[in-house]
């Protein structure tokens, strides 16, 4: 699959480095600290959010917080 998305370089929508071909998006790993300084500052307290939804922040949060932690043991980029 990451192959195929790869090759084919035509996407839907296309806005300078992020690009989405109408399933997966693409967002270079340079937006990740921006990404994750956004949902640091999501104040959870106030939106009430279900189980199923908290589940899913937490679990959208901890992504980038993962990839902002490889790229410092990988000296950035």
């Amino acid at each position: 699959m990451e192959k195929d998305l790869y090759l084919k370089d035509k996407y839907v929508i296309e806005s300078d480095d992020l690009k989405f071909d109408g399933k997966n998006i693409i967002i270079p790993s340079y937006y990740a600290s921006v990404v994750y300084d956004y949902l640091d500052n999501v104040n959870i307290k106030e939106m009430n959010l279900n189980d199923a939804d908290m589940h899913d922040y937490l679990a959208f949060y901890s992504f980038f917080e993962a990839i902002i932690d490889y790229k410092a043991d990988k000296g950035g980029n």
